[in-house]
């Protein structure tokens, strides 16, 4: 489904403004050559500046995180992730203060390795998730958020088999290779009511959903 043209509106804040397009979910999370079929809505220029530092760092956690998993995602992590911590010395600095040493087990609890941990940043982690929604529920239903709905977002460790068999029927969608994927469902008689899985390099998993603020 196409989106009708948008006069003016930002689809994330929903006001009056000059609009220009931006990615859904942040061409940053991709290496280079972009994926072909990425997404992008008209979002005005407050909403797409302030997301700038949030789409960085989201990008620099993603690819701690998902790096070690290989493939795609290490490549992910060496060329996008690396590379905005060559520049951003500020964020740079922030992770290495954050690290803590910790021993390595496997999942039987024998220890085989030391490494480091450091935990999500959240604000950006769910900002960006919120943000992608608030994209994709206008680019497939052709109508804007705004105001009129609560989001919440989590992050999870894996795809439990509840969580496959709940979301067998949904809609599927993916970008490039696979490296994002994403499920989504809308309830037919209220379409505010909507649920969400996102897939990240096959290594990170994070869900919303939305309910309107005035049932």
């Amino acid at each position: 489904m196409k989106p009708k043209k948008n006069l003016g509106v930002c689809v994330i804040c929903n006001k009056m403004s000059t609009v220009t397009k931006d990615h859904i979910p942040p061409k940053g999370i991709f290496t280079k050559p972009r994926p072909s079929n990425l997404i992008s809505v008209p979002t005005c220029f407050r909403c797409n500046n302030a997301a700038s530092d949030l789409d960085e760092r989201f990008r620099v956690y993603l690819g701690l995180h998902v790096g070690p998993s290989g493939n795609e995602a290490e490549q992910f992590f060496r060329s996008e992730a690396l590379k905005t911590l060559d520049h951003n010395r500020k964020l740079r600095k922030e992770i290495l203060a954050k690290l803590e040493p910790v021993y390595l087990n496997t999942e039987s609890g024998v220890i085989y390795d030391k490494g480091y941990k450091i935990f999500w940043d959240n604000e950006a982690h769910d900002a960006i998730v919120e943000r992608t929604i608030r994209g994709l529920y206008y680019h497939h239903f052709n109508e804007i958020l705004g105001d009129f709905v609560n989001i919440k977002v989590h992050w999870f460790r894996k795809l439990t088999p509840e969580m496959v068999e709940m979301s067998r029927d949904w809609q599927v969608n993916s970008f490039g290779k696979g490296e994002v994927t994403y499920r989504y469902s809308r309830a037919i008689d209220a379409p505010f009511h909507s649920v969400w899985i996102f897939q990240f390099y096959k290594a990170h998993w994070a869900g919303g959903y939305t309910t309107p603020k005035n049932p």
